[in-house]
């Protein structure tokens, strides 16, 4: 065998049943590990005590549990929520996010390193995409959570670092390993994945038919400001947006997220929120609006009473509204601030 170990955490359940009976074992042998990866955890093969010395013995030699190594922990002393700043074994970083609300814990997960969609208002944007995240890395960022935690996670959003549909086919091996039985054993309606309007990849999520939620980050409501907000915009305008998401509500019967962030001056008066109940009203979906967590210094915050009257604006529509108030900006773990090149410039000056 090849001297680079064989990294087990990228392999799907069916591709490790496959992989242990190329080396002479049954495929439940295959079943066995990815219970002990995901679902014990276990972080030494000598852990895995149903499988043969032989085989531990041949996994020891060439197979590999490592990924990623939690580098830091930051937690916020008013709300809770914790920052989780996770090393690569290339030694790149991405960051996730613990955040507790009552009885409901939800880990916001990362799907690339950086991101290339360069959205306006949006820290990690600004880094730039550096790599794709493997599916393997993906989910390991809960295995370290799930560690960290006291409570039991019952929601997991991919709204972290990254355009979860530019990497497309890791990010949904990484949400089947959440929701399979010997894995981490998510209901599919906790796990949500959310996207910045990548129209073909909506439309190819609606046509395999998965059970994830979807959440889209609509943020403007006419195309000028959002082609400002979102470059992306460009290639697919809102129409072509609302288009493919009655295409994935039709063929998911799930509701969809429009998430809609809040900035002064921008996309926060009373002609914004009609269009916003223009489109929304096309389909099946609830808007999320989020007041603007500050990152960069052309985009405030609308006042408690603008965001109020915007709020007042869409009482009575046909769609359910929402008010996320985002958790961690006092440790810039709200939505839109992740960023390691922040991080590891603060710590490396203190």
């Amino acid at each position: 065998m090849s001297n680079t170990p064989v990294q087990l955490k990228n392999f799907s359940q069916l591709e490790l049943e496959n992989w242990v009976q190329t080396r002479g074992e049954k495929a439940f042998r295959g079943r066995q590990l990815f219970q002990w990866i995901w679902q014990k955890g276990v972080e030494e093969f000598k852990e895995m005590t149903n499988l043969s010395k032989s085989l531990i013995t041949e996994l020891e030699q060439n197979c590999s549990l490592n990924l990623s190594t939690v580098h830091q922990v930051q937690t916020s002393a008013t709300q809770g929520t914790s920052k989780f700043l996770i090393r690569l074994n290339d030694g790149k970083f991405v960051e996730t996010v613990l955040i507790p609300e009552g009885s409901r814990v939800t880990v916001c997960l990362s799907s690339q390193v950086g991101c290339a969609l360069d959205c306006d208002f949006c820290a990690t944007g600004k880094m730039g995409l550096n790599r794709n995240l493997t599916s393997g890395e993906i989910a390991d960022q809960l295995l370290h959570v799930r560690r960290f935690s006291d409570c039991p996670i019952t929601n997991i959003v991919f709204m972290g670092m990254g355009e979860p549909f530019h990497n497309y086919e890791p990010v949904i091996r990484a949400a089947d390993i959440l929701n399979a039985k010997l894995g981490f054993a998510h209901g599919a309606r906790k796990i949500t994945i959310s996207t910045s309007g990548l129209v073909p990849q909506i439309r190819q999520f609606a046509d395999e038919g998965h059970r994830y939620k979807l959440a889209v980050s609509l943020n403007a409501s006419d195309d000028t400001s959002r082609t400002q907000l979102m470059p992306v915009n460009k290639k697919w305008n809102i129409a072509d947006l609302v288009t493919a998401c009655q295409v994935y509500t039709k063929a998911s019967s799930n509701m969809l997220t429009f998430e809609y962030v809040l900035m002064a001056g921008i996309n926060d008066n009373l002609g914004d929120a009609r269009r916003l109940i223009n489109i929304a009203n096309k389909v099946f979906c609830k808007v999320n609006v989020i007041p603007y967590n500050e990152v960069a210094e052309d985009y405030q915050r609308p006042s408690k009473t603008r965001i109020n009257k915007f709020l007042e604006a869409l009482e009575g529509a046909r769609f359910g509204v929402t008010v996320r108030w985002s958790q961690g900006d006092d440790i810039d773990a709200a939505c839109g601030q992740l960023s390691t090149v922040a991080q590891l410039k603060n710590e490396n000056t203190e």
